[in-house]
């Protein structure tokens, strides 16, 4: 058990490695480490950040409903055997909601402006969530896809990418381009479908992994639980 421990701690410690480099259980690791643990914006660097309880998702703006719908299947089934489901509803029931907005690009800043964050610019698609800083559980998300800049199988992709990162795994990872959260040196990636780290890595942060655990935690929920 402490080997695995100490490996994640290493990981962490040391940075990225290149990924063929590095041996298969390394650059999981890795994966982990750039997913959960590292937000690409804001604050919260160093723990893990989910849900409590399931949120709702409803389509603020914008028509392509299936397509939403679709996205949410996928990421209900990488997450069946968890206490946490996606429900697509049209008026909201709680205040734990996903707002989905698909909008041309100049729509973001307005957006942000209207739910108190800011937006960078330049952007294909942008999640912002809020969470509880004590006690590091999500309590709202909002997604924002430019639709006048991706369409077909890249509006799904950049779709499925920010409704995975309103799920806690804010962080991009350089490991593997088959991963929806994959970015490097330019490349944005386009898998049009959760990669197999991904689907094991939301089972394990939604199975194993509690709001606010750290390196040590995903360390040993990785050595005792990956194979699952």
């Amino acid at each position: 058990m402490k080997r695995w421990v100490l490996l994640l701690m290493g990981v962490v410690a040391a940075g990225a490695v290149a990924a063929d480099e590095a041996p298969a259980e390394s650059a999981v690791l890795r994966y982990l480490r750039e997913t959960l643990l590292i937000k690409e914006f804001g604050e919260g660097n160093g723990r893990v950040l989910r849900w409590k309880e399931a949120p709702e998702v409803v389509l603020a703006e914008g028509g392509d409903k299936e397509l939403l719908r679709g996205v949410v299947d996928e990421l209900n089934t990488a997450l069946k055997g968890s206490d946490i489901q996606l429900t697509l509803v049209e008026v909201p029931k709680t205040e734990r909601r996903i707002r989905v907005h698909l909008v041309p690009e100049a729509r973001f800043q307005e957006i942000g402006r209207d739910r108190g964050f800011e937006v960078p610019g330049n952007l294909d698609g942008y999640v912002h969530v809020r969470w509880n800083t004590a006690g590091r559980f999500i309590l709202e998300a909002t997604v924002m896809i430019a639709t006048d800049k991706v369409d077909g199988a890249m509006r799904r992709h950049t779709l499925l990418e920010e409704l995975t990162q309103s799920l806690g795994p804010l962080g991009d990872t350089t490991v593997t381009p088959d991963s929806v959260l994959f970015s490097r040196d330019g490349d944005h990636g386009k898998a049009p479908v959760l990669g197999e780290l991904d689907r094991r890595m939301l089972r394990l942060l939604y199975r194993h992994l509690e709001p606010g655990d750290g390196g040590l935690e995903v360390g040993v929920a990785y050595a005792r639980h990956w194979g699952e």
